[in-house]
């Protein structure tokens, strides 16, 4: 056998040259040396272990906590830094007037500085996947900074709100683990509301406005031709919208306000013969999100007003409005909305 692998690699390599023939020279590695340098490594990578171990005892001994990715949302809230309570001038964007520091001050008499938080979906629809990242959020963050959260039924839509509704959404928050501090509705405030825009307009800030709402959607659109129209008049207007004297369609509120848009002067009233599931048939005009949303905010005094991006060009009518009214203005943080791929996530589609 030996004889016929010969003659196959000769056949392959050709034969022999002399520099073929010349000794190789071999180093011979002693197996002690290699059981040794085997030892050495081993021992050097558990005293590094042994030296992180250590290290790892150290801060959680110091600090209370393992030195490790968040496992929890409120461990993850934990390490997020938002602005303390009665510092909301400290952050970017922040609308600071002549009376901030004063409104500041009695904000944290009545929450001695405890952080705020809310939720407040429309009860128009069975909550999705979207809205338990923004419950885990808004109740998660309270929660890591012993603070409170408020659940608020943004109730302002007599037209698409149904109980069911209501009692789904108070399921699905306790569901995922939570328990609001207080169940308020938008349409708790919505005396204090309407006088507050009887303010505005007293002020020159908001007008009632004949156009279609056709006419005002999209971008830059012409001024209203009734933006100018007198104090008085625009007072005796509400007040008939309120008394159901106009019929729906044929008048709204509009605040003087430009978003970062472009959206000109957004409604902040509109008609709605329609009964409130709560109110019955008291009110026949109803506030916008636009305009309830801050200050139902600022009534409850909330800290840290928590939305989705999609809300950021609303942040300059939401400091506008308080700083218009001359209230206590919180907030408002923004954070991605959720999406999923091949699928809608929306409660109204």
């Amino acid at each position: 056998v030996k004889n016929e692998v010969d003659l196959q690699v000769l056949d392959l390599l050709g034969p022999k040259t002399e520099e073929d023939l010349i000794p190789t020279s071999k180093k011979c590695v002693k197996p002690d040396s290699v059981i040794s340098n085997v030892r050495n490594t081993l021992n050097q990578k558990i005293k590094k272990e042994k030296n992180q171990i250590y290290e790892d005892d150290i801060d959680i001994a110091q600090n209370g906590i393992e030195n490790k990715e968040p496992q929890t949302i409120k461990e993850l809230m934990q390490k997020i830094n938002f602005h303390k309570p009665g510092e909301n001038y400290k952050t970017d964007g922040y609308v600071v007037t002549e009376n901030t520091k004063k409104l500041l001050e009695e904000h944290l008499k009545i929450t001695k500085g405890q952080v705020r938080t809310r939720f407040p979906p429309e009860p128009n629809g069975i909550l999705h996947i979207g809205h338990a990242k923004a419950i885990n959020i808004n109740f998660g963050y309270a929660a890591a900074k012993n603070g409170v959260c408020f659940l608020r039924y943004d109730d302002t839509n007599p037209e698409k709100e149904e109980e069911k509704f209501f009692i789904s959404i108070k399921e699905m928050v306790e569901w995922l683990g939570y328990k609001p501090y207080k169940v308020t509705h938008s349409s708790d405030y919505f005396d204090q509301l309407y006088d507050w825009a009887v303010v505005l307009i007293k002020k020159g800030l908001a007008y009632v406005c004949h156009q279609k709402a056709e006419e005002i959607k999209g971008f830059n659109p012409p001024p209203s031709p009734w933006r100018d129209r007198p104090i008085e008049e625009n007072l005796l207007l509400f007040e008939d919208m309120k008394n159901g004297k106009i019929n729906e369609g044929d008048a709204t509120l509009r605040m003087k306000i430009v978003l970062e848009e472009g959206k000109q002067d957004p409604v902040a009233y509109r008609i709605k013969f329609l009964p409130h599931h709560r109110t019955s048939n008291k009110w026949c005009i109803y506030p916008t999100y636009d305009y309830t949303h801050c200050l139902c905010d600022s009534i409850e005094h909330i800290t840290h007003s928590l939305c989705t991006k999609e809300f950021q060009n609303r942040r300059s009518s939401y400091y506008w409005l308080c700083n218009a009214l001359d209230i206590y203005c919180p907030v408002q943080w923004e954070y991605g909305r959720l999406n999923i791929n091949y699928t809608v996530v929306s409660k109204r589609k």
